[in-house]
């Protein structure tokens, strides 16, 4: 028997059909280098915020959440979009 644990059939012919079959994926593949999925959903999520940021007219001086913030900040105090770029 090839199948992997928990397979509800128990009769497939390897184990890559076995998995295959349950539709298992890998969820993140560098974790040996440090990086794990919740610091991409992490980073994405700045990403995100830093395009929401620029559909504004804001240009912060960086993509971190603490550049956007500030430039955000600057935004709200000056009644101007802040343009990093432009100073």
């Amino acid at each position: 028997m090839a199948c992997s644990t928990g397979c509800p059939t128990q009769d497939c012919p390897s184990y890559g059909y076995c998995m295959r079959n349950k539709g298992a994926k890998v969820a993140y593949c560098n974790s040996a280098g440090g990086y794990d999925a919740t610091k991409q959903k992490k980073w994405d999520a700045e990403l995100d915020y830093y395009r929401d940021t620029v559909r504004q007219g804001i240009q912060p001086s960086g993509t971190t959440r603490d550049k956007i913030d500030a430039a955000v900040a600057i935004s709200d105090r000056t009644g101007q979009p802040y343009r990093a770029d432009v100073e």
